[in-house]
Formats: structure tokens, C-alpha cells, sequence
């Protein structure tokens, strides 16, 4: 059966016909010196750069998470102090409006007894000047009924 592969393909024959001898370790060690080599000059550095890579990625994401913690925890401070400044203005605008209602109402407070005072002044003048009035009214009443009677009655 070789007969007949060999007969047919020259290339079968001499692929078989490998013989072991030194150039086959001339071969492996050329192999290996280039195998360490390439090792030191590619395979290393592509091994490192792609390591550094890595880490780079992985401390990237880390630093990124504790960013975003360090984020919540401050938008949460912020909301924090400003809901406390909110309720501090709520508080001070209510202080002031109570504050301004109470002097409004002591303004108010004098203002009526002011006009309170001025007030029973000022009937108590309205009550004189009746007083005068009527007093006045009565004499020329008198005076007016003495004229008329002195006309109705003559005197003699």
C-alpha cells in the first residue's frame, strides 16, 4: 500500500522519511530563543499594558463609585440645609407678620383711645354748645314771647 501512495505522490514519500538528528535540536533551540525573545520584547509588554489597562479600568470605576457616594452624601447635606433654611425663613416670616400684628393692634390700640379722648372732647363741646344754644333759643324765646305779648297787650 506504500508502494501505491508513494507511486502516486512524491511529497507523501519524503513526508515520512523524517529522520531525527542534531538539526532537530538546532531547530527547538532556535525556536526557544526566539520564543524567549518575542517573550521579553512582546508578549511581556502587551501582558503588562494590558494589566495596567485593567486596573486602570478597575480604580477608574471604584474612584467613579466613591464619587458617587461622596455625590449622594452631599446632595443630601445640601437638601438637608436647605430644607433647615427654609423652615429658619418660614419662622422668621412668621415672627415678623406676628410681630407686625401686634403693632399694628397697639397702633390701633392708641389711635383709638386718641380718638376715644378726642371723641367725648369733642361731644362734650357739641353738649356745651347745645347747652348754649338752647339757653340761647330760650332767651329769645322769652324775648320773642314778651314782644308778642306786649303787642297783644297793650300796655295802659
Amino acid at each position: 500500500m506504500i508502494d501505491v501512495m508513494t507511486a502516486s505522490s512524491p511529497l507523501l514519500v519524503a513526508a515520512v522519511a523524517i529522520d531525527i538528528d542534531g538539526t532537530l535540536f538546532v531547530q527547538m533551540g532556535a525556536f526557544l530563543l526566539v520564543f524567549v525573545i518575542l517573550n521579553f520584547v512582546l508578549i511581556k509588554p502587551y501582558l503588562k499594558t494590558v494589566e495596567a489597562r485593567e486596573e486602570s479600568v478597575q480604580g477608574s470605576s471604584e474612584e467613579a463609585g466613591e464619587m458617587d457616594a461622596q455625590a449622594a452624601v452631599l446632595t443630601a447635606s445640601y437638601d438637608e440645609k436647605l430644607s433647615k433654611a427654609r423652615r429658619e425663613a418660614q419662622d422668621v416670616r412668621e415672627s415678623l407678620r406676628n410681630q407686625g400684628l401686634a403693632e399694628q393692634d397697639d397702633i390701633l390700640e392708641e389711635v383709638r383711645e386718641e380718638l376715644g379722648g378726642k371723641l367725648a372732647e369733642e361731644r362734650k363741646v357739641i353738649e356745651e354748645r347745645v347747652v348754649a344754644a338752647r339757653a340761647e333759643i330760650d332767651e329769645r324765646a322769652r324775648a320773642l314771647a314778651e314782644a308778642m305779648v306786649q303787642k297783644v297787650l297793650p300796655q295802659g
